[in-house]
């Protein structure tokens, strides 16, 4: 009988969240909810509207927004489409065709599994919260497969569907999600781009992990891609990806000239903190930079960051490589700014980095084999003592 009720009970489970996660009701919602946004009456979004191209057909200025998200949990995919289309609607009504979302964008989205937001207001953490919710053995990983396929697809329909109502470029953010792997059992911090159709234009996933991350079993990515967004050349390295000049190498060597970087700190804002990342990445490598933060107060954590519209140094008014940037580092926020692609181009032909390649072909090799050695002899010592080594 025990049996049977846990089977009865898990039925009802799935079948709740696969209502909550309904791709064609989260769809129509995002139709109706920019039928009603005066903002946009009379006016049908035309795709990249506001990239403009030069004579030779290729982009020269276009208008970029970074979404300063606050993290909430809510109970269902239309809910969710709601906060996505309230955000990227502010970016969209001001002319911008790439909106970038932060880190972790899909976090609100746990917020279907029954109950679990009683959970989280009454533990410290969401790993307390899924202790009590599951028992011994239960971890964050756990829930985040149980959920997956439902977030994934609430999570994808809700971007997909905001981009095609106001004819945007979206950059989702990131979101702990199963990886399109043979096997289908690796969790991956992964991302997706729409194009203003609501076509899927791409999916990255972050390389570098938080150490939490890795304690949970999320599993590293091991490339880092670019896009074609309308001409315009995209990376999406993911937060702890940017605190490594190399992530941003290979996308200047790719050809990118931005680099978004969704980001999720859980931690108080600190500048200098903040500088581990986007902003000196920018100058070290002579690309426009959007940087895209969570905030607010979620399962224990404290996310903060400034969201900004970044360029080299040379390229902004102010001298301090900052186009624009939110006011608060704990605020929702939509912060936007216009990059011009041939004033990048016109810096580097005139002051060129000079990447001395013959020099890195004959040392960076070695020296990241060395690296990995090392790092694996530390592992190695570490399960032999019986201890937990650093990720």
């Amino acid at each position: 009988m025990a049996r049977l009720i846990d089977s009865m009970k898990n039925r009802a489970l799935h079948i709740a969240l696969s209502r909550a996660s309904d791709p064609s009701s989260i769809s129509r919602h995002a139709a109706w909810l920019k039928e009603g946004d005066a903002r946009f009456q009379g006016r049908q979004p035309v795709p990249s509207t506001s990239i403009q191209l030069g004579k030779d057909g290729k982009p020269e200025r276009v208008v970029c927004a970074a979404i300063q998200m606050e993290a909430q949990a809510v109970a269902s995919g239309i809910r969710y489409v709601e906060l996505v289309y309230r955000l990227a609607a502010k970016a969209a009504a001001v002319g911008a065709s790439i909106v970038v979302f932060p880190e972790y964008s899909g976090l609100p989205l746990v917020g279907m599994l029954p109950g679990i937001g009683k959970m989280l207001a009454s533990t410290g953490s969401l790993d307390d919260a899924v202790s009590q919710a599951g028992g011994a053995g239960v971890g964050v990983l756990d829930v985040f497969k149980l959920l997956g396929p439902y977030v994934e697809r609430a999570y994808k329909e809700a971007f997909s569907s905001v981009a095609r109502e106001l004819g945007v470029y979206i950059v989702t953010g990131s979101m702990v999600l199963p990886d399109d792997s043979p096997e289908g059992e690796l969790m991956r911090a992964t991302g997706y781009v729409f194009g203003p159709e609501g076509e899927l234009a791409g999916r990255y996933s972050k390389a570098h992990l938080m150490p939490i991350e890795a304690e949970w079993g999320v599993k590293p990515a091991s490339s880092i891609p670019t896009f074609n967004l309308g001409g315009v050349i995209v990376s999406v390295p993911i937060c702890m990806d940017a605190t490594y000049f190399e992530t941003f190498r290979m996308a200047r060597f790719a050809g990118a000239d931005i680099v978004a970087i969704p980001s999720a700190n859980p931690e108080p804002y600190n500048l200098w903190y903040a500088l581990r990342g986007i902003w000196p990445r920018v100058q070290e490598s002579q690309v426009y930079g959007i940087g895209a933060s969570m905030v607010g107060r979620f399962a224990g954590w404290e996310f903060t960051g400034r969201s900004a519209l970044l360029a080299p140094l040379e390229l902004s008014p102010g001298g301090d490589g900052i186009l624009a940037q939110t006011m608060t580092s704990n605020e929702e926020d939509v912060v936007f700014a216009e990059f011009n692609l041939p004033l990048l181009h016109r810096l580097r032909a005139e002051d060129p980095l000079r990447f001395n390649l013959s020099l890195y072909r004959k040392y960076l090799p070695s020296l990241y084999r060395s690296a990995q050695s090392s790092r694996s002899a530390q592992i190695v010592q570490t399960t032999e003592d019986g201890t937990k080594g650093e990720n």
